[in-house]
């Protein structure tokens, strides 16, 4: 059986403040104006940890990726050289705070990161979902994990909240 397709989503920024209230470790800068936020797109995949759509946020490249260790709550992409995905500020989602992302409509340069991040992630979407998997079950008893992860079962009661 072959494994469906990711895809790259945007997410709703009015969500994305809403959770951020509620814990800081969702990615978020509130020091920069929201019509920034929205040019420099929140951009990521959508997976599924039991039974719940999380939104995985991915990070454009940055050298330091490059001198982050890989572990369970860090996907590098490229061992770094195309950014990485952040399991570990990966948020639950509703499909009706998705926005559908097309590639095509990007400049040149930066559409040829998202497609290689697009088919690397696609070549390692097991392998993704593994971590994701991981990352969300060490989140609830390890003390390091829920120092550096998103308080996942917290923002799971506040997607339910929000309207």
């Amino acid at each position: 059986m072959e494994l469906e397709k990711l895809k790259f989503y945007r997410i709703d920024i009015n969500y994305i403040k809403y959770l951020y209230q509620f814990d800081k470790k969702v990615q978020y800068n509130k020091n920069r104006e929201d019509k920034y936020t929205e040019r420099r797109v929140y951009l990521g995949i959508v997976l599924q940890v039991n039974d719940i759509n999380y939104f995985v946020p991915l990070e454009h490249p940055r050298p330091e990726h490059q001198k982050i260790k890989n572990n369970v709550f860090i996907f590098k992409i490229h061992k770094g050289r195309y950014g990485m995905l952040g399991l570990n500020n990966m948020i639950p989602v509703r499909e009706s705070e998705l926005i559908k992302f097309d590639i095509n409509n990007e400049n040149q340069k930066y559409k040829q990161i998202l497609i290689s991040q697009y088919h690397f992630c696609n070549k390692h979407i097991k392998e993704i979902k593994n971590k994701a998997f991981e990352t969300y079950n060490k989140s609830l008893n390890n003390k390091f994990f829920k120092k550096v992860c998103c308080n996942f079962k917290l923002l799971e009661e506040k997607m339910k909240e929000y309207e």
